[in-house]
């Protein structure tokens, strides 16, 4: 009886294994051109070297060497954010993607920063499918979904965009495209999805962690969620049970900083084991991809010519977070413009603000890191009651302004230079091209008339530090003649 009993369990154990199959999946999100190592801060508090295209192509080739059935996907925001991909209009990004032979991209907001049509230029030239299903209608050139066969196993695969790129996008850049809600376009593809028949159902998500935990919890024919958009280091899956299914949500932070692997069994369509890592991509511990380096070489060299160029220096270092006036990045860039355009007021958003101003010699590349989006700078009149009801109003916005430290918040009320704003003047107004039409929701810039254009800020910027070098403050202390 025992002899019999063991042949069964050893019986069981081989079925098992021939039925349930191994499949790997390799990640990245918000990857933003990170082509060139840089210092960032990783596992939040220790400041690395990290990022760059032979590192991360190092590891995902040490990934499919060691692993089998092993797919690589993008959840987006893969082109713009650096000089080194934004000179090129993301085309660098693509050309590394193209080397890695990625399996499937999603897109993410920021592949419309140059336009639709650098948007389909990019499309064109990537060699994986890009995906994007709640667009309406369908973007050029781009799939709802696919199925990859991989080893007998057929996985689908669908992209989603966060509706959020309506008011966080130039609005031209979506040429008439509306972005639809992601659980209803789920659930408008589930009868097309299922009728091929798949094992694994994958979605890549460019909506964010708190969107995702809601489709996981609304969509019950998913079984991954491969995460971007809200720049999440998620180093344990978040796990939604949804009827008596678990739906396994994760995440790559952001830049390049990280490199997320997915290690599954699938059995008769279910997820039988999962495991997840997030490997650090540390310069100083990997051997790197010569290879990898070669396909972005050229692109590296000409940026170079621009971004090593020293065009300052600072006495300080300036956040957008930071707490105190005299250290917030966004407070010196509003001074900026306002002094630039002898503005009244000036305004940027918090969003387009990507790095920290460090303290020492100033780059231009650094400034392209900073202000990596190609926003020119508009001047208006703006009537004192409208611009009351904007700055009453910021709360409920998707993201507070920063503005230039002439005006300030007294009590509940508005002043200029130290006196209160009225309603029936007009005033003087800068920002941004994307804030004027309405970028984040601010709709209310677009009714005036434009003034006067004066180029991009971020040029304006480097002018303003190359005549009044070096920086001591957020506030400006002016050198030049």
């Amino acid at each position: 009886m025992k002899k019999i009993i063991t042949i069964v369990l050893i019986l069981i154990l081989v079925f098992a294994s021939v039925f349930a199959k191994e499949l790997n999946i390799v990640h990245l999100n918000d990857f933003h051109g990170r082509l060139v190592p840089q210092v960032q801060k990783i596992y939040k508090n220790y400041s690395y070297t990290v990022a760059g295209a032979e590192y991360i192509s190092a590891i995902v080739n040490n990934i499919k060497q060691k692993e089998k059935n092993v797919l690589l996907f993008d959840a987006g925001d893969f082109s713009a954010g650096t000089i080194y991909s934004n000179l090129s209009n993301g085309l660098s990004v693509v050309d590394f993607y193209n080397y890695l032979k990625f399996d499937a991209v999603a897109l993410g907001n920021h592949e419309f920063d140059f336009g639709y049509d650098a948007m389909k230029n990019m499309v064109r030239r990537l060699s994986a499918p890009v995906l994007c299903a709640n667009a309406y209608p369908l973007f050029d050139n781009t799939k709802p979904f696919v199925i990859i066969n991989k080893d007998g196993l057929r996985v689908a695969v669908i992209g989603l965009l966060t509706p959020e790129t309506k008011i966080i996008t130039m609005p031209n850049a979506l040429n008439n495209r509306d972005i639809i809600d992601p659980v209803e376009t789920l659930n408008k593809y589930k009868n097309d999805i299922l009728a091929q028949n798949p094992d694994l159902v994958v979605v890549l998500s460019h909506c964010g962690v708190k969107e995702d935990e809601r489709i996981a919890k609304n969509v019950d024919f998913v079984d991954l969620i491969v995460g971007g958009h809200s720049h999440t280091e998620l180093f344990e899956p978040i796990v939604v049970e949804n009827n008596n299914k678990k739906i396994y949500i994760v995440q790559a932070g952001s830049y390049g900083k990280y490199v997320g692997h997915i290690k599954l069994d699938v059995e008769n369509k279910k997820i039988k084991s999962f495991s997840y890592s997030l490997y650090p991509t540390i310069n100083a511990i990997i051997n790197p991809d010569k290879n990898a380096y070669k396909v972005v070489q050229n692109y590296i060299v000409d940026a170079e010519k621009y971004s090593s160029e020293v065009i300052g220096f600072s006495d300080v270092e300036l956040n957008k977070d930071s707490k105190d006036i005299d250290k917030n990045l966004g407070t010196f860039i509003t001074n900026v413009l306002s002094y630039m355009t002898n503005s009244d007021i000036a305004f940027y958003n918090h969003g387009g603000i990507r790095d920290v101003l460090n303290k020492g010699e100033i780059t231009y590349g650094e400034i392209f890191n900073i202000l990596p989006f190609e926003n020119t700078v508009v001047k208006f009149k703006m009537k004192g009651s409208d611009l009351i009801s904007l700055l009453d109003s910021m709360d409920q916005k998707k993201t507070k302004l920063h503005y230039n430290d002439s005006l300030e918040n007294i009590n509940g009320k508005w002043f200029l230079r130290g006196k209160e704003l009225k309603e029936d003047e007009y005033y003087t107004v800068a920002t941004v091209d994307f804030l004027y039409y309405g970028g984040d929701g601010y709709t209310e810039f677009s009714k005036f008339p434009v003034l006067q254009n004066y180029g991009y800020a971020r040029e304006l910027i480097v002018d303003f530090i190359k005549k009044n070098s070096p920086i001591k403050s957020s506030r400006l202390i002016l050198t030049s003649k």
